[in-house]
């Protein structure tokens, strides 16, 4: 049974599939009473992302989530899909996903005392039709953070599959002097955003 069951939900008029694997996509969805499906998509990352490099970072999200939504939807036409993704930024600079514990270390080494920037995009497809897209960005201003600092966060949240090594939801707002814009877009989808859309769509009420 899907997570979102066990919370006040609301039924959506068309089923929805959320086309990715991450935990606090599918929490923030969860919190918000939606009840949905996730399919992880077999998009390629790695290649579509040295497709789109030339691009700007929020329209890069953008042109990720929409190829991870397109190949559900293609299967599933009937239902509402939606896809996202969401990119760290220092600079110019683009921090994946760590993977390991030293890496998220280095990464934070690089963010401490630093500005950086969260790009989350999201998109609603149906019968592999994009319905609607939108595209946001943060500016985040984290603590000049002590080594010790950051191995101990690291060790407490081991956020190896976060972007940019921190996990904004829980620990990780600890490590901010300043968040620039709404924390679901720090978390990885623009919530109300998203919200707003499925509910002018037709897709999702309080009746």
């Amino acid at each position: 049974m899907n997570r979102s069951l066990e919370f006040s939900s609301i039924k959506p008029n068309i089923p929805i599939i959320l086309a990715s694997g991450s935990d606090s996509r599918k929490q923030m969805l969860e919190e918000a009473g939606i009840i949905f499906e996730v399919i992880v998509s077999s998009a390629d990352e790695d290649l579509i992302k040295n497709e789109i490099s030339s691009l700007p970072f929020d329209e890069q999200v953008i042109h990720l989530a929409k190829a991870k939504a397109k190949l559900i939807s293609k299967k599933n036409p009937d239902n509402i899909v939606i896809g996202g993704d969401q990119m760290c930024v220092l600079g110019e600079k683009l921090l994946h996903k760590p993977g390991t514990k030293d890496k998220a270390i280095e990464s934070l080494k690089l963010l401490s005392n630093q500005t950086h920037f969260q790009h989350s995009g999201v998109c609603i497809y149906k019968n592999n039709d994009c319905i609607w897209e939108y595209s946001e960005s943060v500016e985040l201003k984290m603590h000049n953070l002590s080594e010790p600092e950051i191995k101990n966060y690291v060790e407490m949240e081991n956020p190896i599959h976060a972007a940019g090594s921190y996990k904004f939801e829980s620990l990780g707002c600890n490590l901010f002097s300043h968040v620039g814009g709404s924390s679901y877009t720090v978390r990885g989808i623009p919530l109300i955003p998203l919200l707003n859309a499925l509910r002018e769509l037709g897709i999702i009420d309080l009746k």
